[in-house]
């Protein structure tokens, strides 16, 4: 039997005497020389003998740990080796051992419950089903003469070492995936009791800080907080313990860089901070993470900390607003420092990584903070602006930052204008900020309209015109802001009239935001459009231009322009006369791309181009179609006459049912491609 404890006298021997060398022996060659047999002697088969033997209560740690290491060397590394009719006298030497050492020696008691832990994941689901209900279940009776608080605590260590031995087992993959089924469903036994320890008066402290880092442990599974959230909420309450607040704040950081937590945090810490006390211990909170962030306390990925930070941005959201600005000072007055000593520093690929990752923490920090969900908790941010609640008095903390640092980040964009990551990264602070806080970021809209210009004026990138076509969006319908803002609609729409004059296939990017920009232009404020400053006709033959451009988002784009364009044929005199003049350019294009000229998967954006003209220029559009589809092999020689003169027809009947029309538009576009009837466009 594997797990009998038959003595094999002189190997024993001889590893009590290598153990005695390896801790006792000053001499390094032979601590080496009884290092390397011990090595050998673990993965022995007479290994499975004498561990059981130098775990006996008249050993001294030290060979009491090699032991419980053997064991679980055997069973992590050699699980093939073990009858599957022993697996149950082995499991329950090993929960007699741990139950033995639970009041012994903790590094024993960590190693053994690793070993008890690897042989769980080795048997889950199939030969022990219910694991961890079981481990539960047994450290929970009476016996043993072990007292309670011990068998608690032995438990916790066991819990807490189960999903770090998952994390590093060498289960086969297809294994990994049914064993991290399996913890999921056992999460259902561990939640309950972590939460029970937790929330009971007379539990030690040992015994909280132990629940702490148990869920900090499973967290790392993946579990969602939709199942623990009483639990991490719970971990709130730690907080004011002194001898918690940090193991409580590595748990509760753990469970919110959970891609699923976000939402969460934010429910949880707005119904937790209902006094200033507790507000404090938020504060605080928020200011612990953010230093051991800062320093590598914790060891967290870029992706992580994006989590993070717009985790935190939830927290400080919760807080007072008297207290949200002096606790955003104290959170981000540490990278703003970095930031400061980066834009003086000459450009290179490290420091530019730097700043991006800075400006990204500060990205996503804004992205959350957003103070008017204290008074509208069901708000989701999809909100259109007329919806939201009114601002609140006095300057958003959030406007108060970014006007501090305005200048430190014109700075970097100065060293940085030609690397569109640094701009697209500066850009996006903006970005999330306006989305976020929407009419209430209004104070900053003139000198960001400013800068905006400047930059794309000197050089034009593709995300300056996303950030325009966000501040259109929210602040073209306002009075106050109308002006900056019509400035550098027209300022932009400029400087990319003079980029197609050059040669636009070189910046499919931006073409393809400058067409979001116009259509959103045309859907807030057509006004924009009775510009003298603007030139309509050059708007509308880029649009033409940008419509046979290959890459399929920007023909997108462009649709949705055209389409947001000629509802007003009838309320913008430019509009109306530019169709009038050249409107025949633009259902030449859309036939050459539904002929053939563009993908098929933009058929659809094609007839809904084809609607809006028969919905808003029917009398042209029937001159129109006759006249462009009249000449031979046009938009495509695979199509008569007749099939061209059906087509026209079917579209021109077509005012109502937009379905309908693309439905002619796709099989139109079959027969012009030869396609009509084949097998390869059965499925389209």
């Amino acid at each position: 039997c594997i797990v009998c404890a038959t003595a094999f006298i002189t190997p024993l021997r001889v590893s009590f005497s290598a153990l005695h060398q390896l801790y006792y022996d000053p001499n390094i060659e032979n601590k080496n020389l009884a290092q390397k047999w011990l090595m050998q002697a673990q993965v022995s088969p007479q290994a499975w003998q004498f561990c059981w033997i130098l775990l006996s209560p008249d050993k001294v740690p030290e060979i009491q740990y090699f032991g419980a290491s053997a064991l679980h060397t055997k069973i992590s590394r050699y699980w093939s080796d073990i009858p599957t009719d022993q697996y149950e006298s082995l499991k329950s030497q090993l929960f007699s051992q741990i139950a033995c050492f639970s009041s012994g020696s903790k590094m024993v008691l960590t190693r053994l419950c690793v070993a008890l832990a690897s042989l769980a994941l080795n048997t889950m689901p199939e030969a022990w089903p219910g694991a961890v209900a079981e481990m539960v279940r047994v450290f929970q009776e009476e016996g043993g003469g072990v007292d309670g608080r011990a068998r608690c605590l032995a438990l916790l260590e066991l819990l807490t070492v189960l999903p770090e031995e998952f994390q590093t087992s060498r289960l086969p993959q297809y294994r990994k995936g049914q064993v991290r089924g399996a913890l999921a469903q056992e999460w259902g036994s561990v939640c309950p009791l972590l939460q029970q320890l937790l929330r009971r008066t007379d539990s030690p402290g040992a015994v909280k800080a132990r629940v702490l880092r148990c869920l900090s442990s499973w967290v790392q599974l993946d579990v969602p907080l939709s199942e623990s959230e009483g639990l991490v909420h719970d971990c709130f309450g730690a907080l004011p313990d002194p001898e918690l607040f940090d193991t409580a704040v590595e748990a509760i950081v753990n469970a919110i860089s959970q891609p699923d937590s976000q939402r969460y945090v934010h429910y949880s810490t707005a119904h937790t901070c209902t006094n200033s006390a507790y507000a404090n211990i938020q504060a605080a909170l928020v200011n612990k993470i953010s230093r051991k962030c800062i320093d590598g306390t914790f060891s967290l990925n870029t992706s992580q900390c994006m989590w993070l930070m717009q985790a935190l941005g939830f927290l400080l959201s919760a807080l007072p607003v008297e207290d949200i600005l002096r606790n955003l000072h104290s959170l981000i007055t540490p990278y703003i420092q970095q930031l400061e000593k980066l834009a003086d520093e000459t450009p290179n690929p490290a420091n530019k990584l730097a700043i991006i990752h800075i400006l990204g923490l500060l990205s996503n920090l804004f992205t959350t903070l957003d103070i008017s969900k204290q008074d509208d908790e069901s708000a989701d941010g999809t909100a259109p602006p007329a919806e939201k609640p009114p601002p609140t008095p006095g300057p958003n903390p959030v406007v108060v930052v970014l006007q501090q640092v305005f200048a430190l980040i014109q700075k970097v964009l100065s060293k940085w204008l030609n690397d569109s990551q640094v701009v697209e990264a500066v850009c996006a602070i903006f970005e999330k900020s306006v989305k976020t806080l929407l009419h209430e970021f209004g104070p900053m809209v003139s000198q960001l309209s400013e800068m905006l210009g400047q930059m794309y004026s000197t050089i034009p990138q593709a995300s300056a015109l996303d950030l325009t076509r966000q501040m259109v969006h929210i602040f073209a319908s306002e009075v106050d802001h109308f002006p900056p803002i019509k400035a550098l609609f027209e300022l932009v729409t400029s400087v990319t009239l003079s980029i197609f004059q050059q040669g636009p296939r070189d910046h499919p990017d931006i073409v393809d935001s400058f067409m979001q920009l116009q259509a959103q232009a045309l859907k807030r404020k057509p006004d924009l459009f009775l510009s003298e400053s603007l030139d309509v006709k050059a708007v509308f033959h880029c649009g033409i231009l940008s419509l046979k451009f290959p890459e399929a988002p920007t023909v997108k784009s462009t649709c949705l322009f055209f389409t947001e364009l000629l509802p007003h044929c009838s309320d913008v005199p430019p509009v109306a006369r530019v169709m009038q003049e050249d409107g025949k350019l633009l259902i030449q294009a859309v036939l050459e791309g539904i002929g053939g000229g563009a993908s098929r998967s933009l058929m659809d954006q094609f007839a809904e181009v084809l609607f809006s003209l028969n919905k808003h220029c029917f009398s042209l559009l029937a001159v129109w179609l006759k006249e462009v589809l009249q000449p031979p092999g046009f938009p495509s020689s695979r199509v008569s006459a007749e099939q061209k003169e059906n087509f026209s027809q079917q579209i021109l009947r077509e005012r109502v049912n937009k379905r309908r029309v693309k439905d002619i538009v796709k099989e139109f576009t079959l027969l012009c491609r030869g396609l009509h009837g084949t097998e390869y466009a059965a499925d389209y």
